[in-house]
């Protein structure tokens, strides 16, 4: 597999679920991740102290408690500016608040702004959630970078005779040199991006959220279902768990490194 396997975009999500950054640099922390990422989310169908256990504590968290594109895709028509100590939540083009503290109660700002506009969670128990020490990650137990392997998306749209845009994968990482769907037989290896090295824990399964395409709230493609059709299983790019910390730039390569 010795192949010129470059990295092509970079991006960062600062709230889970809203719209993604794309930078030239991605600082990575060693078993945290992305600096940055997915620091924020919204909890769903807690009281507030069971709230604010699930922002501390991250063995108590699952995936069914958030509110996420999965089960509330009006948060694709929301956006952040996010800076170290000041986060810009819009809605659209509409600015709906800038908060500078991120504590618990501080943070409930965003919350009531939002249901004074989405009727549809007007009565919801919803809570605003910051953590940058344990991030809210689909894997619940591990702090994770996502990355996608662009001729993987081209041969899938060309098995599927779709446009399939990148974004709706959400990914932090997308690569290009790597053979079509070459980066699902990784698990367990270790690779190295820039100056990080990475343990490539598992490939990704995809869920409806990818149905939706970015900044829209109208599925368009039933995505793993597509994926399961062609391929046989609904894996799309894989997760890595930096073992150092460092910096991944635009144009940087990405190696595997031989047991």
């Amino acid at each position: 597999m010795d192949q010129n396997i470059q990295i092509k975009k970079l991006y960062y999500s600062p709230v889970k679920s809203f719209n993604f950054i794309e930078d030239n640099k991605l600082n990575i922390l060693k078993g945290r991740g992305v600096e940055n990422d997915r620091v924020f989310a919204f909890v769903r169908n807690k009281s507030k102290d069971e709230a604010i256990k699930f922002q501390n504590k991250q063995y108590l968290r699952n995936n069914q408690s958030y509110l996420s594109i999965k089960n509330t895709p009006l948060l694709n028509n929301y956006r952040i500016i996010f800076k170290k100590s000041e986060l810009k939540v819009y809605k659209e083009t509409q600015e709906l608040i800038t908060i500078k503290d991120f504590d618990f109660l501080n943070l409930q700002k965003v919350t009531s702004q939002i249901k004074k506009v989405e009727e549809d969670l007007k009565d919801k128990d919803i809570y605003f959630l910051y953590n940058h020490k344990t991030p809210f990650f689909d894997m619940i137990n591990d702090n994770v970078v996502s990355l996608i392997n662009l001729a993987s998306l081209k041969d899938f749209e060309a098995r599927s005779g779709l446009k399939i845009d990148h974004e709706r994968f959400r990914a932090n990482i997308i690569i290009d040199g790597l053979h079509p769907m070459n980066e699902l037989e990784l698990t367990k290896r270790k690779v190295k991006v820039g100056n990080v090295i990475f343990d490539i824990i598992c490939n990704t399964p995809r869920c409806k959220a990818t149905n939706f395409p970015y900044r829209s709230d109208v599925s368009d493609i039933n995505l793993p279902q597509k994926l399961n059709d062609i391929y046989n299983h609904i894996d799309f790019g894989i997760y890595l768990k930096p073992i150092t910390s460092g910096h991944i730039f635009l144009n940087d390569t990405m190696s595997i490194i031989d047991d």
